[in-house]
């Protein structure tokens, strides 16, 4: 069996065959394979719609398979034929689903591709020590630098395709249901996988942010449509964000976010840059962090490529003893037994995570494990005063309320997570089955078996 991974992920079609990385066709495990099979007299394994499936597209999936360090059974094992057919019906699964997004006319950006073909193509000429041991092994292969690249793009813009077709017919699936024993089957088969659980922490915390001045912010707010101005009148995004920007982390690189993703920024940056079109600058935002100026680059599907100015009002020494004060008193008001969702709610910075569930001590900072010491579940610590280089003191005042020591993982840990994959996995099979209803197809796995 072709196992799972008991991971939270975004959906995605696991073992596209078309858009395998030929970075594992040119490994040495590739290579060492590579010669037997040119020996191989080629066969028909499968037929989907007019699209043939040959022995030798079969043999390569199942080399990523092992370049995945997924097990795959010895060709003289018992179990090896129940595997072929598992990797051939999720190739066929996934060639239904290319041919599909085709016809739906799923649009894939130019820019989209060459970016992933960029980044599978700097992985793969890392494996060897030179360009020219590089292209020596492509000509092993019959390809030439430029033969290559065309293929990873053709393969990548079937891979992104088949990734949002499939995400969009699913969002139109009802949820099905999943036993439990279904859960627990799957459980079983991969616990061994998941190694030591680590000890873990469940707290919650009020992070108190030093908050600048009224007269701070004004001064910010001045600079902050200074440099709008100057954007906005053709200057160069860059160089102005190189000259402004006080967020020491893109401002050399002139403001550059990169791609981002919904979700991983503060809302009200989410919301302006959402709302943008290429080439667009932004009027100021202000978050937490201050006043942003935003420029957006590249649009790819729902992710943003963006440089942004940050204005950061200057904090001063009578705020941050301001801020330090309120930490005191929330850490007072929690140990004589306040609510501490409600202070979250009072004084807490909404931007910081106010809830650490299970989270693993070993990826606390050192300095907040030793603030935590000896705590008990009950116990109130605090202020800690947090490492935030760059952005104004804070401070978090923590209530613990659970200690998990390191063991062995078990069920409950990961129910909800394998319900989940499961659910999800049922919802695009009954995708793929629907599209196998509508289209030929004819499984010829005798064929690869006669030849062994």
């Amino acid at each position: 069996m072709i196992p799972s991974i008991i991971v939270r992920r975004s959906l995605s079609v696991t073992g596209l065959w078309l858009a395998l990385a030929l970075g594992t066709a040119l490994s040495p495990l590739a290579e060492a394979n590579a010669q037997d099979q040119s020996q191989l007299v080629d066969y028909i394994v499968a037929v989907v719609g007019d699209t043939m499936i040959l022995r030798s597209e079969l043999e390569e999936y199942v080399l990523d398979l092992q370049a995945q360090r997924i097990p795959v059974p010895d060709p003289d094992s018992p179990e090896r034929p129940a595997f072929m057919q598992q990797a051939l019906e999720r190739m066929v699964a996934d060639l239904l689903i290319i041919v599909a997004a085709q016809k739906a006319d799923v649009i894939v950006g130019d820019d989209e591709v060459d970016e992933i073909v960029d980044q599978q193509l700097a992985a793969i000429h890392r494996q060897f020590p030179s360009q020219l041991q590089f292209e020596q092994a492509l000509a092993g292969r019959g390809l030439t630098l430029v033969e290559f690249r065309l293929r990873l793009s053709q393969r990548g813009r079937a891979q992104i395709m088949a990734q949002r077709y499939l995400e969009r017919e699913v969002s139109m699936v009802n949820p099905i249901p999943v036993s439990e024993e279904e859960i627990e089957e799957m459980w079983e088969a991969q616990k061994t996988g998941l190694g030591p659980k680590p000890a873990s922490v469940t707290l919650k915390q009020v992070i108190i942010t030093t908050q600048p001045s009224d007269d701070a912010r004004l001064l910010a707010r001045d600079e902050a449509e200074r440099a709008l101005s100057r954007a906005r009148s053709g200057e160069d995004f860059t160089r102005l964000a190189r000259e402004y920007s006080d967020d020491s982390a893109s401002r050399e690189a002139g403001g550059d976010l990169g791609w981002v993703q919904r979700g991983l920024l503060v809302s009200e940056f989410e919301d302006a840059l959402w709302a943008m079109q290429p080439g667009e600058i932004s009027e100021l935002v202000i978050t937490g962090f201050g006043y942003h100026i935003i420029k957006l680059e590249r649009v790819r599907g729902d992710d943003r490529q963006a440089r942004h100015i940050l204005i950061r009002p200057e904090v001063m020494d009578a705020d941050e003893a301001e801020a330090r004060e309120q930490a005191d008193s929330v850490s007072v008001a929690l140990r004589a037994g306040a609510d501490v969702d409600s202070l979250i709610q009072l004084y807490g910075d909404p931007s910081e995570r106010s809830t650490l569930t299970q989270f693993p001590q070993e990826q606390l900072p050192e300095y907040f494990r030793m603030a935590l010491g000896d705590a008990q579940p009950g116990d109130v610590v605090g202020p800690i005063a947090l490492s935030s280089p760059g952005m104004p003191p804070k401070w978090s005042v923590v209530v613990l309320l659970d200690l998990s020591p390191a063991g062995e993982w078990v069920l409950d840990d990961y129910r909800e997570v394998i319900r989940q994959q499961l659910q999800q996995q049922a919802m695009i099979q009954k995708v793929v089955d629907g599209l196998r209803e509508q289209t030929y197809v004819d499984l010829r796995l005798e064929n690869y078996s006669s030849s062994q």
